[in-house]
């Protein structure tokens, strides 16, 4: 299990591979800074990709905009879901003892208004038994669902980025000649390009998680049922 470290992990990942691409492009402009004669041709050749590459990079740079912007605590949402988790029980209880049967009213109480409160026994029973099965059992794991696609979510992202430093790394190691120039930017781009997919992947993946628990809180805000304040009884509800 990661906790807020994870998000600090990957934003110096991020550093890394500013710095791993600008050790790069460093390389590559000493290469050209000399050139043998007669060989201009392999310059504008790489220059065609090299610029290519830096397209490409600017894309990697959108997409990371956008993975930021699902940075979510997922340590956090665990917590809430346990919290849920414990508020089912009691509550589950309760609704067990909201059974005329099992009350002493009858024979420690008498009157009017030890009937009327034994009649609000079954509604509150019922109420009680809606917290437990339509609230807390489906909020706590779709709490949960979020939770755990978060986490898929940061180490997919984390491989997805040291694998492009790895390309980068491989790219700044070709950049050993003006013979071997036109044989970077193809790295870069591939490494790039198969970075952006996985990041792209993972945002969809975490949407999916997202989007299937709002659709149960939305469940659970619109059809609120026997636990709705509508459903208490009077005689508990003031």
């Amino acid at each position: 299990m990661v906790g807020p470290e994870a998000v600090d992990r990957i934003l110096d990942l991020l550093d890394e591979v500013d710095q791993k691409v600008q050790s790069l492009t460093d390389k590559v402009n000493d290469i050209l800074s000399w050139v043998p004669w007669g060989l201009g041709w392999v310059v504008d050749k790489f220059k065609d990709l090299w610029s290519k590459a830096m397209d490409k990079l600017g894309e990697f740079w959108d997409k990371v905009k956008e993975f930021v912007s699902y940075l979510g605590a997922p340590w956090d949402l665990d917590s809430a879901k346990q919290q849920w988790i414990e508020l089912g029980g009691p509550v589950a209880a309760r609704a067990t003892e909201a059974d005329r049967s099992q009350s002493t009213v009858d024979s420690e109480w008498k009157g009017q208004a030890a009937d009327r409160y034994a009649m609000s026994l079954g509604p509150q029973g019922k109420a009680l038994t809606a917290v437990q099965g339509k609230l807390a059992s489906v909020v706590g794991p779709a709490l949960g669902a979020v939770s755990t696609a978060l986490y898929l979510f940061y180490g997919a992202v984390a491989v997805a980025i040291v694998a492009m430093i790895v390309g980068i790394v491989t790219a700044t190691g070709e950049a050993v000649s003006i013979l071997g120039l036109p044989a970077v930017p193809p790295t870069v781009i591939v490494a790039v390009a198969t970075a952006i997919l996985a990041l792209g992947t993972a945002v969809m993946n975490l949407r999916g998680a997202a989007s299937g628990a709002n659709t149960e809180f939305l469940k659970v805000a619109n059809e609120t049922g026997d636990f709705g304040a509508d459903h208490w009884p009077k005689a508990v509800i003031g």
